[in-house]
């Protein structure tokens, strides 16, 4: 067969890579467009203290969605993240009233969290069960757990501090951003050069494109699904001590909308559910993405139920889109 060659690639290659390079760019130039949008149809969308509290209200979801992304990319996902993010508010609350140090009562918290997660996975592993199903139980046991606990009697307080770090008035240092957002920076930034440059990121990316094969190149398949679970939950509870300050009080339901958003914002931003594709750079995207878009239908005065409708139309459309890419354990 004879093949037309344009520079060193073939024709039907080059089109390829132009065409994916295109839809890769698409979560990123939603950002800037939505942007735009709430600046000329809402008054004060532009304001500092709107441009902070959106940035809070992406650090969240960014923060939760970031171990996510590595489940996912990994070939799983995991749906216990609610269910932590609840445990670590209520312990944290309860605990600081307590009078425990902040500092250990964090660790103890994170400690729990990654126990939780490494469950996760063994269990998928040794069942032979998808951690959906798996990650699903696990999330039951943690909010049944948290409420015998605490005898379904939720008390207690947080620090001061812990409030400014995630307040729309709060600063960091000479910086006047809330430490969440530069929080979410920081590791942000660790956590795409992770992916592209260390030894794990790039066993999570093999296990979740071709198990079997990557078994057989002697990757680290299942400690690289251990970690990607540990890292997603040790990051729920995170995102929980955090909303404890954001709340004020202590709830063990404040993270059942993560329940969904955290794969949502995931796939807004072109990380492939089938798992071997994607990154971070994306998920962060994919959050201010439903940030903004949630920002603007409330100021256009769409109700809860029609912001679920319109969020999920954007999500078929943009999954179309990507669909049309082809899985990474089918490309040369």
């Amino acid at each position: 067969m004879v093949e037309t060659r344009l520079g060193r690639w073939p024709v039907g290659r080059r089109i390829d890579i132009s065409r994916t390079l295109l839809i890769s760019l698409i979560p990123y130039s939603l950002v800037p467009i939505l942007a735009l949008i709430g600046a000329a149809t809402i008054d004060g969308y532009a304001t500092k203290s709107s441009l902070v509290s959106l940035l809070i209200l992406s650090s969240f979801l960014g923060l939760a969605s970031l171990g996510q992304t590595f489940t996912v990319i990994a070939g799983g996902v995991d749906l216990s993240i609610p269910a932590v993010i609840g445990m670590a508010d209520v312990v944290i609350t309860q605990l600081d009233g307590d009078r425990w140090p902040f500092w250990l009562a964090a660790l103890v918290i994170l400690a729990i969290a990654a126990v939780i997660g490494a469950g996760n996975a063994v269990a998928s592993l040794a069942l032979r069960v998808h951690p959906l199903i798996v990650t699903l139980g696990m999330g039951l046991i943690v909010t049944g757990g948290v409420l015998v606990w605490s005898h379904d009697s939720i008390s207690g307080s947080v620090p001061q501090w812990l409030v400014t770090s995630v307040s729309v008035i709060g600063k960091t240092g000479p910086i006047p951003i809330p430490a969440i957002v530069i929080l979410w920076a920081a590791l942000s930034v660790i956590t795409i050069f992770m992916q592209r440059r260390s030894r794990l990121g790039r066993e999570i990316y093999a296990t979740g494109a071709n198990p079997s094969a990557a078994r057989l190149a002697l990757v680290r398949s299942r400690w690289a699904l251990i970690s990607a679970f540990v890292v997603a939950a040790v990051l729920a509870a995170v995102v929980g001590i955090l909303f404890a300050g954001y709340s004020g009080a202590a709830d063990d339901t404040v993270g059942q909308p993560y329940l969904f958003e955290t794969v949502t914002a995931v796939v807004v931003g072109g990380t492939s559910l089938l798992g071997g594709r994607g990154s971070y750079g994306r998920t962060i995207a994919g959050a201010l993405i439903i940030s903004q878009l949630t920002t603007l239908l409330v100021g256009f005065g769409f109700g809860p139920s029609m912001q679920e409708v319109l969020l999920g139309i954007l999500i078929i459309l943009l999954v179309i889109i990507y669909g049309r890419e082809s899985h990474v354990s089918t490309r040369v």
